[in-house]
């Protein structure tokens, strides 16, 4: 598994974030590599992990639904500039092994980004506690009495 979370291509971060906020979201795709997919043969072989990205970004969801959602997944990081990295696992041992002999590091995410997201988690959290939920049976109960 360590083969999907290390090399001189990914990001740590300083500070931890809200389970399942933007930030969440992004750090389970800038800190994990997804390995060749698409086989059944090879993706049954790698136990579905090697839809590490996926995993990580809904851990609860069945082992065929991963392969569902990259393609939703890589679009998305596409369209807004997030590197998506999925490499062969030979290459990704190379990468941990440079790690773990100190002959790379893995990168800092830049801390001016990560305390931006971290704050805009927090705005949009109080948001949600903030914002009045209205129920059918309130919205129906004010048409009748208008």
């Amino acid at each position: 598994i360590v083969t999907n979370h290390a090399g001189d291509d990914m990001y740590r971060f300083r500070e931890g974030c809200r389970p399942y906020s933007g930030s969440f979201y992004l750090r389970q795709v800038l800190a994990s590599v997804d390995f060749w997919t698409g086989s059944d043969i090879n993706d049954f072989m790698h136990g579905y992990l090697n839809y590490q990205i996926e995993h990580h970004m809904w851990p609860s969801l069945s082992m065929l639904s991963y392969k569902r959602s990259q393609p939703l997944v890589k679009a998305l990081c596409n369209k807004h500039g997030v590197p998506y990295v999925q490499e062969n696992v030979f290459w990704r041992t190379k990468k941990t092994i440079d790690i773990m002999t100190g002959s790379a590091s893995m990168r800092w995410f830049p801390e001016e980004y990560e305390k931006k997201f971290l704050a805009r988690d927090a705005v949009v959290e109080l948001e949600k506690k903030n914002k009045k939920t209205t129920l059918l049976s309130d919205k129906a109960m004010e048409a009748v009495q208008e």
